[in-house]
């Protein structure tokens, strides 16, 4: 690679890391980064289709489904279940931050695979 090709792959990298990474004033109307956007965009369309066709998703919401079922078959009392479901909506909403903070290194990996490989 020549020194100016080199030079184009630093400069674009250093554009795109900067514009889509870093920078949280990129002209958005809301505080949320373009990154942000891009993840919550994408999880909310093509994430829902994803694991609709996944074999290894469905098989654990299967379980997850079963699991479920026993919780309702032990016939708890109302602050019980209160209890359960507060700690399954924790557990949830903890889920949902690793997946969109791991969806957004994905964005962030796949950068640093553009600026390897230009």
């Amino acid at each position: 690679m020549s020194k100016k090709e080199q030079k184009l792959k630093k400069n674009l990298y250093k554009a795109l890391t900067e514009y889509f990474i870093h920078n949280p004033k990129n002209s958005l109307p809301s505080s949320e980064s373009f990154l942000d956007q891009l993840a919550a965009f994408r999880m909310e369309t093509t994430l829902p289709i994803a694991i609709k066709h996944d074999a290894k998703y469905q098989k654990a919401q299967k379980k997850c489904n079963k699991a479920n079922e026993k919780i309702r078959d032990l016939n708890l009392t109302p602050q019980q279940w209160d209890t359960v479901d507060a700690a399954i909506t924790a557990e949830n909403i903890s889920s949902i931050e690793y997946i969109r903070i791991a969806y957004k290194q994905g964005i962030i990996d796949t950068f640093s695979i553009l600026r390897e490989s230009l």
